[in-house]
């Protein structure tokens, strides 16, 4: 699933990749009597409607999903790059391991493919992000999760993505930490929701700002759990 218009929406764009923990784990129950998977789920379609509710993102984002485990207990695709007025959340199916590191891997190709097709559409954008979300420890190999670590950084340090790391209960801070300059963020229970609605304003000022800029998020305080 995907969708692009560069010819009539020729907008700068700020693309966003999800990288989405759908293991085994996710499939646990919470307090609200739904599983995580379920709160994630529930996240996605506020994200959607935030989305939808702000003109400049409309236009100017765009998202790419991968999930991390999962029915094919792997890291994959789900939905290619597409802008956001096209984008309509679907369900997750929590199951299997944690492939995390060949996510992020998959994710970091994504934003280099991404340029490629921006450039060579003459669309100008801003560093792409990457945002993680993730409730277990890496189920890699040594080799899959050292390689991307270093590739993580790499581009980091090479101002080529923002990586943010957003662990749920359980989550190995210590791992996910690894992977990005920002300290990973522990999730305050399961506000997924107000988490998503975090990121469509965050995306909204990223794409309203030049190549470039600093830009200042909007506050992490309605999601973020403040006393890890």
């Amino acid at each position: 699933m995907s969708g692009v218009d560069y010819a009539s929406n020729p907008n700068q764009r700020t693309p966003c990749v999800l990288v989405l923990d759908t293991s085994g784990s996710m499939a646990s129950p919470t307090r609200s009597g739904r599983t995580r998977i379920d709160e994630l789920n529930i996240g996605l379609e506020a994200f959607h409607a935030s989305l939808h509710e702000d003109p400049a993102a409309l236009t100017r984002v765009q998202v790419g999903i991968i999930t991390v485990g999962g029915p094919s207990n792997d890291a994959s695709v789900m939905m290619d790059w597409t802008d956001a007025n096209y984008f309509q959340p679907f369900p997750l199916v929590a199951d299997a391991t944690t492939p995390l590191g060949e996510g992020m891997r998959l994710a970091l190709a994504m934003v280099e493919q991404s340029k490629q097709n921006l450039r060579s559409a003459g669309i100008s954008y801003t560093r792409p992000w990457i945002m993680v979300i993730t409730d277990g420890d890496p189920t890699d190999d040594e080799a899959t999760w050292q390689a991307a670590v270093q590739e993580c950084q790499a581009a980091e340090n090479g101002r080529k993505v923002e990586i943010f790391m957003i662990g749920v209960e359980d989550a190995n801070l210590a791992m996910m930490s690894q992977l990005a300059k920002r300290p990973p963020i522990m999730l305050e229970g399961m506000k997924f929701k107000e988490l998503f609605v975090w990121l469509s304003a965050s995306l909204s000022a990223a794409s309203r700002s030049r190549p470039g800029d600093n830009v200042q998020l909007a506050n992490t305080d309605p999601w973020r759990n403040v006393g890890v």
